[in-house]
């Protein structure tokens, strides 16, 4: 894939994400994950590791992780499902963070903190077939909190056995004792900021409770305990961000500068017109033409 440079405030990276999606060309297994409280028993399906698109574990803003989520089946984690999959992990390796802030929101970034993750994942003997790699990276989440602070998103994430030393941050985990984490539930950032740590990660909306089939929101209405620290789950997606009306189908030839040209193109009309949702619309149309034009070609 032909990454735009800078990935904060383009919106023609997130179209290129969801059209990839779209197409097919991703990576991503959601494997089980069992937790028992409030008398009851819930076997859910979480990822096994971080979205990547052509081998690399793409970054993203809430918006857009909410917007894989749609096209996924998923929702975003909660705090406790997040540090269930720390605790229920099956590969651990150490968070690959970054020694600098200067372009830390740029593809190479990102694609550095990938590689990281590959290599420590190789050291540590690859995954297992159904078994939770963790740590790999923060990820976005939904929390009751939302709701106390408007026009933000909550990350979390970058557990750890021991402090790595420094002022690198050894924060207790939310719901889960012994535990401790670089990112403990925070609201310093907004639904559109993105950097090379905020990977995506998810829970499909299917599950099963007490040996019955049920839905996700099910699950965080009426069996909360197994799912959410704060009671009643009430906040099932990124507040402000809209439902994705899903990208076309699209092409055979692979994606290159004229995809990366269009879809920006499409995002910068619809950003004019309508904001971040009109440039995620207009991206993802100019994806489209996109794809009709590979289509033609292939």
């Amino acid at each position: 894939m032909l990454w735009p440079v800078d990935l904060l405030g383009n919106p023609s990276y997130a179209s290129m994400v969801l059209g990839a999606i779209a197409e097919g060309r991703f990576e991503h297994t959601f494997v089980p994950l069992t937790i028992q409280a409030g008398g009851h028993t819930g076997v859910f399906r979480v990822s096994q590791d971080a979205l990547k698109i052509d081998g690399v574990r793409v970054n993203v803003t809430a918006t857009l992780q909410q917007h894989v989520a749609d096209m996924l089946g998923g929702y975003l984690l909660t705090p406790k499902l997040l540090d269930q999959m720390w605790a229920q992990r099956a590969v651990t390796i150490t968070p690959c963070t970054a020694r600098s802030v200067v372009g830390m929101s740029t593809s190479a970034a990102m694609v550095k903190h990938s590689e990281c993750v590959d290599d420590k994942l190789a050291t540590a003997g690859g995954a297992t077939e159904s078994g939770i790699v963790q740590t790999v990276g923060k990820t976005w989440v939904i929390t009751n909190a939302l709701l106390d602070h408007p026009g933000k998103a909550c990350n979390a994430g970058w557990h750890l056995e021991k402090p790595l030393g420094g002022e690198v941050p050894f924060d207790v985990a939310p719901t889960l004792q012994g535990a401790h984490m670089i990112q403990s539930p925070g609201y310093h950032h907004d639904f559109n900021w993105i950097d090379y740590s905020q990977i995506c990660l998810l829970v499909h909306r299917d599950c099963v409770i007490d040996g019955k089939p049920t839905t996700f929101v099910d699950a965080a209405r009426n069996f909360w305990p197994l799912v959410s620290h704060e009671g009643v789950l009430r906040v099932l997606r990124q507040p402000g961000v809209p439902e994705l009306v899903r990208p076309p189908e699209t092409a055979s030839v692979q994606s290159g500068a004229s995809t990366l040209a269009l879809t920006a193109i499409g995002a910068s009309i619809g950003a004019s017109i309508a904001g971040t949702p009109g440039a995620l619309v207009g991206g993802a149309a100019g994806w489209a033409l996109d794809a009709i034009r590979r289509k033609l070609l292939s």
